[in-house]
């Protein structure tokens, strides 16, 4: 089992706590998103956007596979002529992105689309064309897997890859008042799991280190609320209910509004490593956490971290 983390920020650069948390769990290899691909309205064309900028190298002995991060909307508009150029395109990017920052690349390249129905055709048929350019010759190509996807998998195929990538979280609906937690809950992810063990794919497995807030108006979802740090006493909320108009720490919120906190509890990971762990086919893989991030590592301690991972020794 090799352990991995995502690196999600568009700027690398690594603090000394994310430094350390490396080297004490052993991780050398990480999942850097290169860039994501959507679709420019004005210009009526697929680009790529939010490019990875490197303030630094990564440590030495760290590996770096490289991920793009692909909307469907250019899945929609794009016809065949167009989906072959944007093949081209990527890869010309990542092989860029790579020379220009003498990045030491693992030997493997991974795609991530939320696609559907609607959209896997294309998505599948890109796929092809990426792996038919030379960047890509003799690396392993891997794809994100949500949840969705792999419980509905007669609708929704299975690309053309060499192994997914089984996303562990985001398995509720965030939008509806109602839930308690959209990030990772042990009983929604037993709905999803059932048929793991015949996927046509080995599966990596990605495990969420994150919370987040989300902000209603009464029963409507206004959004989510990123980057927020209440004052200590509201840290153990997993609500908080505005009867005023407040702010706090620069965020403004309006009386009639609240906030449902959703966290990564390290109790209900753990279980759901290891449900998933028992369902696997196979033993060989990559977990990887999402993602490395100071705040994110300072939730948990060392060992709650390492019992992530081993769940699937």
């Amino acid at each position: 089992m090799q352990r991995s983390f995502y690196y999600w920020r568009t700027v690398f650069t690594l603090s000394s706590e994310e430094q350390k948390a490396l080297s004490q769990l052993s991780v050398s290899n990480l999942y850097l998103k290169f860039f994501d691909v959507d679709w420019n309205e004005e210009k009526q064309l697929a680009e790529p956007v939010a490019k990875a900028i490197f303030q630094q190298k990564p440590p030495t002995g760290i590996s770096i596979t490289p991920v793009v991060f692909i909307t469907q909307e250019p899945l929609q508009k794009l016809d065949t002529a167009a989906l072959n150029a944007l093949a081209i395109n990527l890869a010309k990017l990542l092989s860029d992105i790579s020379n220009n920052n003498g990045l030491q690349l693992s030997n493997e390249i991974q795609l991530d689309c939320d696609w559907a129905s609607n959209t896997k055709n294309k998505y599948f048929y890109l796929i092809n064309q990426l792996k038919a350019q030379s960047f890509f010759q003799k690396k392993i190509v891997s794809a994100t897997i949500r949840l969705h996807q792999l419980k509905f998998v007669s609708q929704n195929g299975v690309p053309p890859v060499d192994k997914g990538l089984l996303m562990c979280y985001n398995m509720g609906n965030l939008r509806y008042p109602q839930t308690k937690n959209s990030i990772i809950d042990e009983d929604e992810l037993k709905k999803y799991i059932n048929n793991l063990d015949s996927y046509k794919l080995s599966l990596d497995i990605a495990l969420p280190i994150f919370d987040w807030w989300i902000l209603f108006e009464g029963n409507q979802y206004k959004g989510l609320v990123r980057e927020f740090n209440p004052q200590e006493e509201s840290q153990i909320k997993d609500r908080i209910q505005f009867d005023k108009d407040t702010i706090i720490n620069g965020f403004s919120f309006k009386a009639g509004q609240w906030l449902r906190h959703e966290k990564s509890k390290a109790a209900v990971l753990k279980k759901c490593a290891d449900l998933v762990s028992a369902k696997l086919k196979q033993k060989e893989l990559t977990v990887i956490l999402y993602h490395l991030d100071q705040n994110n590592l300072s939730k948990y301690n060392q060992n709650e971290l390492e019992s992530f991972f081993d769940s699937f020794r």
